[in-house]
């Protein structure tokens, strides 16, 4: 079988290359995987075709992979045999070449590495066969299916078999070589019914009947019609195979042929074909099948092992270059602060830089509208939310209010003239409280997306030696530059809490709402004065907003909204409302320029001032790290450990795509 097509040698022993680097391990590759349940012939199959004599021994197999290679070498007198495990350094030199006759003494070594600990491994052992006359082929055998488990045996054994079974075969290119004993019913197969569930339409399955030599008489002629595909349908077909029976174990294999050549060639199993039955047959088959399998399935294996390269080569770039001590830390870091100021400061700014803008431009938008790769404009979109909620909470409290608060404060006023006093205590108490809170929430919150904005953008942009001391060192910026703006706010409102009097914009707004007030002369009844139940109305009230107890306010003649009146506490006369008339165009003109000074001052002031103008004290903080800070710099034993891992999947993958 193609023992001089040098064509077919070259196919698989590229595929056994790509193997020898653990490829397997990383992508999907063509190959034959033999599965079945234990004591259904496997190893027979193994043997007819590799020439190999596995033990049957259940103590000796069913324990791990075992990959065989055969592989034609015309410059060789004799076949030679070669056993590998990964990692196993001295197993591999003491085996690089042996007679095959030690393959039991192999096996048995095998055995005792990697099942010391453990009833089965998961590592592989890779035996290549070399001679003059060997026909190149492939073939994974896999554990056995087990039900249970023996006295002293691992409960878990049975999954942990099947897990390593399902490792190859969930694999698109693996071809599954499930092997079905004949004296048992097809439909009990674990082999089968494996390969169904990760092969539902047979496309890699190729089931090959063994012991057919045990089956009653009177069942021949069904396991025939089995074989010949017209009992349970495969897209491949099956193949059948006559494993050495009772007393026949010491046969040779060219004597086992013989035996199996005189069982296929007469009686009802002379109707399947020959190229369907025995040793022969099938390994010429499984090895043409091998070949066509690799030859279709190269090129886009090629392509996977290009992409592969390509992210290894990135994620490699990404790890930057290795820093080892920490002058060279503070060099780097020194360089990347030059590097990185202009461009922070100008994505504050706006200015966003050409490399920049492709990579974030086709972004999804977050659901709250907030774009952090671009974030003035979401920050500018988030100080005019702040304005608005500023100007939706300028709530006129009701007139009657107003009437108790200059009822309650009033003392040695002029009649029609408020204490400054009172003033104060209403605009502090109805307005400058609740505004404070508006406040601090909204600059928290703008202060926390511009925070995240300016870390994603570090983050995007630094190299990996520098990233994590950037986004580190602008967190502690980002949470003291907070306090000052804490501060800040304070300062504000401790200033608006004496009304600024001196205010010409005070002066025009007071004197256009008195223009525009309607000329209407406001009655009020000469009855006894009302009682003001205080309990429900104090000057410590919360905001407008937040007062239910006078009920919805109406609309006055005025202007400002009135409440249901409330009961009597304090004395209230004609005087006191005639003073609420003049006093509410005044409260109205300061409360709408304090509002807007406030707004403007916060905006400037606070995240202006101590985030965007202040950025380069950020800088300035990077560059005063100690050597103790910069030791975050130095590559841990986890990244030399990444960066070794990836160096040598690049050096692998280099390598395969040569032999490729």
């Amino acid at each position: 079988m193609f023992n001089g097509d040098s064509d077919y040698q070259s196919v698989i022993d590229k595929i056994n290359k790509v193997n020898s680097h653990g490829l397997m391990h990383k992508l999907s590759i063509p190959q034959l995987a033999i599965v079945g349940d234990q004591s259904s012939g496997k190893s027979s199959v193994l043997e007819a075709l590799t020439q190999l004599s596995f033990p049957r021994d259940k103590g000796m197999c069913t324990r791990f992979a075992t990959q065989v290679n055969l592989r034609r070498n015309p410059a060789l007198q004799e076949d030679v045999l070669s056993a590998k495990i990964e990692g196993e350094n001295e197993f591999n030199k003491r085996h690089e070449a042996t007679k095959p006759a030690t393959f039991h003494a192999v096996i048995k070594e095998a055995v005792a590495i990697l099942c010391q600990t453990s009833d089965i491994s998961d590592k592989v052992l890779e035996l290549t066969l070399s001679g003059p006359n060997q026909s190149p082929l492939t073939v994974i055998d896999l554990p056995g299916f087990i039900n249970t488990t023996l006295d002293g045996q691992e409960k878990s054994l049975p999954e942990t078999i099947r897990a390593i079974n399902r490792r190859y075969i969930q694999e698109p290119r693996t071809i599954i070589i499930a092997v079905v004993q004949a004296n048992v019913d097809l439909n009990t197969s674990r082999a089968l019914c494996e390969a169904a569930e990760h092969d539902s339409e047979g496309m890699r399955t190729i089931p090959i009947v063994t012991k057919p030599d045990r089956i009653e008489p009177g069942q021949v002629q069904d396991w025939v019609e089995v074989v010949l595909n017209r009992s349970k349908t495969m897209k491949r077909g099956y193949l059948v195979m006559r494993n050495a029976g009772v007393g026949q174990e010491g046969l040779s294999w060219e004597e086992s042929r013989v035996e199996e050549d005189k069982f296929f060639g007469s009686g009802l199993w002379n109707a399947v074909p020959t190229d369907r039955k025995g040793r022969v047959a099938v390994r010429k088959f499984l090895g043409t099948l091998l070949f066509e399998h690799i030859s279709k399935e190269l090129p886009g294996l090629k392509r996977e092992i290009d992409a592969a390269l390509d992210a290894y080569k990135k994620d490699l770039k990404g790890m930057g270059t290795p820093i080892a001590t920490t002058d060279e830390a503070r060099e780097r870091l020194s360089d990347a602060i030059l590097d990185m100021q202009p461009r922070v400061i100008s994505f504050l700014n706006a200015d966003y830089d050409r490399d920049y803008v492709p990579a974030f431009k086709n972004k999804e938008i977050p659901s709250s509208g907030l774009d952090p790769f671009f974030v003035r404009s979401s920050l500018l979109r988030q100080y005019h939310e702040y304005r608005l909620v500023m100007e939706k909470e300028y709530n006129r409290i009701p007139r009657s209010k107003i009437v108790l608060q200059i009822a309650r404060y009033k003392g040695n006023d002029l009649p029609g003239f408020v204490s400054f006093t009172t003033f104060k205590n209403i605009v502090n108490g109805h307005y400058l409280d609740g505004w404070e809170k508006i406040t601090r929430t909204h600059v928290r919150e703008m202060h926390k997306h511009l925070t995240e904005a300016i870390s994603g953008f570090l983050s995007h942009t630094a190299d990996a030696t520098t990233r994590d001391v950037f986004t580190h060192v602008f967190d502690r910026f980002s949470r003291q530059q907070f306090q000052k703006i804490e501060e800040t706010i304070k300062d504000v409102y401790e200033d608006e809490s004496t009304p600024f009097t001196l205010s010409r914009v005070y002066q025009e707004t007071r004197e256009k709402i008195i223009k525009e007030r309607p000329k209407t002369t406001i009655t009020t009844s000469r009855h006894d004065p009302p009682v003001i139940d205080t309990s429900r109305a104090s000057i410590d009230s919360p905001p407008l907003s937040s007062f239910s107890s006078f009920g919805t306010p109406q609309p006055s003649q005025n202007g400002w909204p009135e409440s249901p009146q409330p009961t009597q506490q304090y004395m209230v006369d004609a005087n006191d409302e005639n003073t609420a008339n003049e006093f509410i165009p005044c409260l109205t003109a300061y409360l709408t320029t304090a509002r807007e000074r406030i707004v403007d001052k916060v905006l400037m002031e606070t995240l202006e001032r101590h985030m965007i103008k202040r950025i380069k004290e950020y800088f300035i903080m990077l560059s005063r790290l100690n050597n103790t800070e910069l030791q975050c710099m130095l590559e841990s034993p986890t990244l030399k450990r990444k960066r070794h891992d990836l160096e040598t999947k690049i050096d692998d993958f280099d390598h395969i795509l040569n032999d490729l």
